[in-house]
């Protein structure tokens, strides 16, 4: 099977890196500061902090 990925300039590949990094911020905020703030949950906290690590790492392989 053939998979197709388009060639992308580097500010296309800048814009994508910060759009990743955007949505780990926003995700961090959301799901791992109420969990430490709210009501000290270390389960959320390690789960939160797993998933945020996702797109901050898409964002960072995007930036090289």
């Amino acid at each position: 099977m053939m998979v197709f990925f388009p060639r992308l300039s580097d500010g296309k590949l800048d814009k994508l890196s910060d759009i990743a990094s955007d949505i780990g911020l926003v995700m961090f905020a959301a799901v791992v500061l109420p969990a430490v703030l709210d009501k000290f949950d270390p389960s959320r906290v390690i789960f939160g902090l797993v998933v945020v690590v996702v797109p901050w790492l898409i964002s960072l392989l995007l930036k090289r």
